[in-house]
């Protein structure tokens, strides 16, 4: 697609009122001195076509100013007049303000093609070619101005497809992983080795303290023959001391037998109580029986007494709230006997006025005269009529309601005479139940008092069954408390004998542990070399991974080779720099031009140069040929312009003190 600008055209834009530009055919210079407007051609293009201004604002404020406010009572207009692939073109942008009452305004642009009206969407569609593609054709600092991730995005779609089996198979240093590259993505591959080093890893940290472990096992050389005289006389030391308790034991029976005689007596004793204490337990349970049957009528005869209390004011209450009802009653009644009709007044009487001609003065004629005599009577008779009625009607209403303000008074009458009949029977009923409350207090004092009264527990000193029991316990104890039962002797055998087998237990693992070093020591090489195994699949893993980022790098290396052919080789691309991480930081790209990043160690000739390049490189990626406008030109030799297609609208600060337009 080709597009060319011929001419440009504004109405109260910015600082013209009125302005026309001539566009030559290959590079057109604006020139003159600060102030003259030259960058507001730019902007005037920028606002036309894409709404925004020469630095890339949105809605830029392009109306004409007087003295520092703005002229709102004229339409902005800007208009372009243009070449597309051999189509003559009037591109028109109008904007017309409205003003409210508090000062505020709204600004509404219309939009037209070849003079006919469009909308904004239809404006764009109307041309085929994308409008976000022809700012970054048209204006050099439009692409730069984008986000690191959408010009990657652009960048990126630019190289042909680069295959990673390509790459492995065309270099040497690739060559591990193209039987693994037959089978696995590069996204398998990575994962299964990361997942093989994990796992390795796990088992790694396992061995040194498994090999530790072993060596703690392992025995130092021990004669075996002096350990196993010193086993043989521990075991000959445990069957004296086995031998000696054999002998402790038989006097122990005869105590045993001597337990189980006391403790029969002891049965009968205890029975002997029970049977005396049965009795006793069984009256306190019958008094107990009492107190609780006379508690709950203690309880319930309260309760009552609450509830009696909380009726009397609930009936207080009410005989309040109807003696004062029926003190309303009787104020309503005497206001209602007292309330009379109004005084009848009749209509006003005819006057001359009435009977004389409203228009000349004259009296009407008799007959006239003397029908509105008629309709004067008829009208105050019916008024009569009305009066009556409803005096009537008002008399009846009056006699209703004070027979209803009578019947209602009785029935508040009747009502307070039945509330405090049963306000008498409540406070009656109190009284009773207060008199039964003091009786159950009195009735539990004497239950309880009787319970204190018992024994805790029953007199045996006269049963003689019992004492002889008593007495028979006392002398079979005294006589097992002389007897020497043997217990302290076997303590002490039990306890030499627990560390005499202790130590042979001992003799007996190191006797053990000696003969299993060989094992040991055959366990401990198989683990070292099992050890060794692992670190190396570990090592192998990890030249993997290493290969994968080399191979990611250079797959890289070459795309980004293949983005930078397209612009020339003197504007290059950094796509590709290392996070803190060790990975790729996923938004950046940096231009360069002659080796110096744009945006930092480039000087200012040098930054122009390259978005002006930068746009025509993307002119011939995306199709469109198109002016490339250039502000701040004086800063660029004018032998560093590029030779170029598409026209140039090159914007130069001198020393004229007018505009001056230079075509060719």
């Amino acid at each position: 697609m080709h597009l060319k600008l011929i001419s440009a055209h504004c109405e109260n834009f910015k600082g013209f009122k009125a302005a026309d530009v001539q566009f030559g055919e290959n590079i057109t210079h604006i020139c003159g001195c600060n102030g003259l407007g030259k960058s507001t051609i730019a902007e005037l293009i920028m606002w036309t076509l894409f709404g925004v201004g020469y630095d890339l604002t949105s809605n830029p404020k392009v109306r004409r100013e007087v003295d520092q406010v703005p002229v709102a009572d004229v339409p902005v207009v800007g208009e372009i007049a243009m070449v597309v692939d051999e189509k003559e073109i009037i591109a028109r942008k109008v904007q017309k303000r409205s003003t409210k009452k508090d000062g505020s305004y709204s600004d509404a642009n219309t939009y037209s093609i070849n003079e006919v009206e469009k909308t904004l969407r239809d404006f764009q569609a109307y041309f085929a070619f994308s409008f976000d593609d022809l700012l970054m054709c048209m204006n050099i600092g439009s692409f730069l101005s984008k986000k690191p991730t959408e010009m990657r995005e652009f960048l990126f779609k630019l190289p042909k497809d680069i295959s990673v089996k390509d790459i492995v198979l065309n270099y040497p240093e690739f060559g591990d992983l193209a039987g693994l590259m037959e089978k696995y993505s590069v996204e398998e591959i990575s994962a299964m080795n990361k997942a093989s080093i994990k796992k390795l890893n796990d088992e790694i940290k396992e061995y040194p303290s498994a090999i530790k472990e072993l060596y703690r096992l392992v025995v130092e050389d021990v004669d075996t023959a002096e350990m196993e005289l010193q086993k043989n006389s521990l075991m000959d030391q445990i069957a004296e001391i086995e031998r000696q308790e054999e002998d402790s034991l038989s006097q122990a029976k005869e105590l045993e037998t001597m337990s189980k005689d006391i403790l029969e007596l002891q049965f009968q004793k205890s029975e002997i109580e029970r049977m005396a204490n049965s009795a006793l337990i069984a009256q306190r349970q019958k008094i107990q029986e009492r107190i609780d049957s006379v508690d709950k009528k203690l309880r319930s005869a309260t309760n009552d007494c609450s509830m009696a209390e909380l009726d009397i004011q609930r009936l207080e209450l009410a005989i309040q709230r109807k003696k004062k009802e029926k003190v309303d009653l009787i104020t309503e009644y005497n206001s209602v006997g007292e309330a009379t009709y109004p005084e009848y007044q009749p209509i006003p009487a005819l006057t001359e006025n009435d009977l004389n001609c409203p228009t000349c003065g004259q009296e009407l004629p008799e007959d006239m005269r003397a029908h509105n005599q008629t309709l004067w009577l008829e009208r105050e008779e019916k008024n009569r009529s009305q009066y009556e009625l409803a005096k009537a009607n008002f008399e009846e209403s009056k006699a209703k309601k004070l027979v209803d303000i009578v019947e209602e008074g009785n029935r508040c009458k009747k009502e307070i005479s039945k509330f405090k009949d049963e306000l008498a029977e409540t406070k009656a009923k109190i009284e009773s139940v207060a008199e039964q409350k003091a009786l159950f207090y009195k009735e539990i004092g004497e239950a309880k008092a009787m319970l204190e009264a018992l024994p805790i527990r029953a007199d045996l000193s006269e049963n003689q069954e019992y004492e002889a029991l008593v007495l028979e316990i006392q002398k079979k104890e005294e006589a097992m408390r002389s007897a020497n039962s043997g217990a302290d002797y076997r303590a002490i055998l039990k306890e030499k004998k627990a560390e005499i087998q202790s130590e042979l237990d001992n003799v007996k693992n190191q006797i053990a542990r000696v003969m299993k070093n060989a094992e040991l020591e055959d366990r401990i090489e198989f683990l070292r070399n099992e050890h060794a195994q692992k670190e190396q699949a570990k090592a192998n893993c990890e030249k993997i991974l290493v290969l994968l980022e080399e191979l990611d790098k250079k797959k890289n290396e070459l795309m980004v080779d293949d983005i930078n052919r397209h612009f020339g080789g003197r504007v290059t691309w950094d796509l590709f720099a290392f996070a803190k991480n060790g990975g790729y930081k996923k938004d950046y790209c940096e231009p360069c031009i002659d080796g110096y990043l744009v945006r930092d160690t480039a000087n200012h000739g040098r930054k122009i140069e390259a978005m002006l390049i930068i746009a025509l490189t993307i002119q011939k990626i995306v199709g469109i040929q198109a002016p490339v406008i250039l502000d701040d030109g004086e800063s660029l030799d004018p032998w560093r312009i590029p030779k170029c297609k598409s026209q140039l609208i090159v914007i130069r600060r001198t020393d004229d003190k007018e505009l001056r337009f230079e075509v060719s």
